[in-house]
């Protein structure tokens, strides 16, 4: 385990999930807020 920490892929592969989840968290924070049920507002069918 000591041996897989200190390997260049777990730092890739970490660097790689923190630029990520980094990228969306910017681009969650730059969209506009959607309503819960995006069909709601829309819905044009009639139940019988």
């Amino acid at each position: 385990m000591i041996r897989f920490i200190k390997s260049s892929f777990a730092w890739q592969f970490a660097g790689g999930f923190l630029i990520g989840a980094a990228g969306m968290l910017a681009i969650h924070a730059t969209q506009p807020e959607m309503p819960g049920n995006a069909y709601a507002a829309t819905a044009t069918h009639t139940t019988r």
